[in-house]
């Protein structure tokens, strides 16, 4: 499975990469939907420079590169480091972001923490977190996050669990993941329901992990 890197098949003219945004609500014709978001292609420079303007930060690159590099100029301008904590994703948010040359400067490493037990020793969930409120809750994505700081010098943290599928539990359903995102003073956590096949899905929860990460760097995350 690609994870992240710049597909050969892009278009030719001016791009805009974006993510977050529903094809049918724009007006532009050449548009490339993808498991990670919608290319926008525009055949002239004012048109093209008119819709980066329109789209805002929905537009997260204006040129062919992924996410991940995206993210990782912004944390390398701003001097942070970054830790992560994965669960169903399974490394594969880690795996996106040293495919970029150069993320040691701001990338220390994460945890991959498939079972409760991991959960517990490397992150210090409380087993009775998990009890309560089972692996994919918004408690356990919480302390994921703020243990994945806590064990590492970084300055801010990401965590995703989820269930990818394709069994569900009694209680809850395939597709529900929760993202979260910490520093030392602050803790966000994101409710996603992703109905797509098992790897799409792992792939879109890093995908909406590093947006989430992207937006908090822009000042644009509420």
């Amino acid at each position: 499975m690609i994870v992240g890197l710049c597909k050969e098949d892009f278009m030719e003219g001016y791009i805009l990469r974006t993510f977050g945004v529903d094809a049918s609500s724009l007006p532009y014709s050449e548009a490339r939907a993808w498991v990670g978001g919608l290319d926008l292609y525009f055949k002239d420079e004012d048109s093209w420079l008119e819709a980066k303007e329109k789209l805002g930060f929905h537009a997260y690159a204006d040129r062919k590169v992924e996410m991940e590099e995206v993210v990782g100029e912004l944390l390398k301008a701003r001097g942070l480091k970054l830790s992560v904590a994965e669960s169903c994703t399974a490394g594969l948010l880690s795996a996106r972001l040293v495919n970029v040359p150069g993320s040691s400067k701001y990338f220390v490493g994460g945890f991959v923490v498939y079972s409760n037990e991991l959960k517990t020793k490397l992150l210090s969930v409380k087993k009775e977190l998990l009890e309560r409120y089972g692996a994919v809750s918004e408690e356990v994505c919480r302390a994921m996050c703020i243990g994945a700081l806590e064990e590492t010098d970084a300055d801010i943290a990401i965590a995703i669990t989820g269930i990818s599928g394709p069994w569900s539990s009694e209680r809850k359903q395939v597709g529900l993941t929760y993202i979260g995102l910490c520093t030392d003073k602050e803790v966000y956590v994101e409710k996603h329901i992703l109905n797509l096949g098992r790897n799409e899905s792992r792939f879109l929860a890093t995908q909406l992990a590093l947006n989430l990460l992207r937006k908090f760097l822009l000042g644009v995350l509420k």
